[in-house]
Order: C-alpha cells, then structure tokens, then sequence
C-alpha cells in the first residue's frame, strides 16, 4: 500500500450480515486447511461474537477490494485484512449481459454493508 491515508467508515448497523460473511469465509478457509494463524483465530473468534462487542470498519482500496478492520471490545484487540468482494464483482458482470435475475442479487455482499457504513475516524 502506499502512503495515501484511508478514507474509514464504521459499520454501525447490520453487523450480524458481517459476521455471517465471516463465518462462510471462515468455514471456506477451515477446507482449505488454512486455519494455523493467529488471524484465523482472531476471526474465528471475532465472527462468533456478539454484535454489541464488535467494531467493524472499511476503507475502500479499489473497485471491489476493502481493507477491513475488526475490532473486539472490550479488550480492543484489532486485526485488518484486505477483502475481495466476489459477489459484487460477479453482480457487476451480470448485470453487463443483462442478466439481474441471477441469485448473486440477493445475497448481502461487503459493498453492500460499506454503503451504509458511516464515515469515522480511525487510527490502526
């Protein structure tokens, strides 16, 4: 990443359609076997918690990437990564063939969350 500074905002509402997209991601990279880092246990954790001990932000990095941060109250302990969002991707290929029946419409995608995530001010 360059030195450009992140524009963040905060997911205040519907964090439970976070988790849940954590948790099919978890389960994703629990097949995969890659379960041995500290940040899987961080998310493991972190997409089983309740939504009132969590903070949940994004800075948009591209047309569907989003750096991601979580944070867990009360001990604010803090991991960031960098998602790709394929649903939104795939949406914007469908709907470039005419197709906006498709399933992919209906499922909650990251894009969807950091268009109603609120801008804040964070510090990683």
């Amino acid at each position: 990443m360059n030195d450009v500074e992140l524009e963040w905002r905060e997911l205040v509402t519907k964090k439970e359609e976070f988790l849940h997209i954590l948790r099919i991601l978890n389960h994703y990279y629990e097949m995969r076997g890659e379960t041995k880092s500290k940040q899987f246990g961080f998310r493991r954790l972190f997409a089983d918690s309740d939504p009132n001990t969590v903070q949940i932000f994004f800075a948009k990095i591209g047309s569907f990437e989003y750096q991601v941060a979580c944070r867990l109250l009360p001990s604010e302990d803090t991991e960031t990564w960098i998602h790709i969002d394929g649903i939104a991707e795939e949406r914007e290929k469908l709907r470039g063939i005419g197709n906006t029946e498709h399933p992919v419409f209906s499922l909650v995608c990251l894009g969807d969350l950091f268009e109603i995530s609120v801008p804040t001010l964070l510090s990683i």
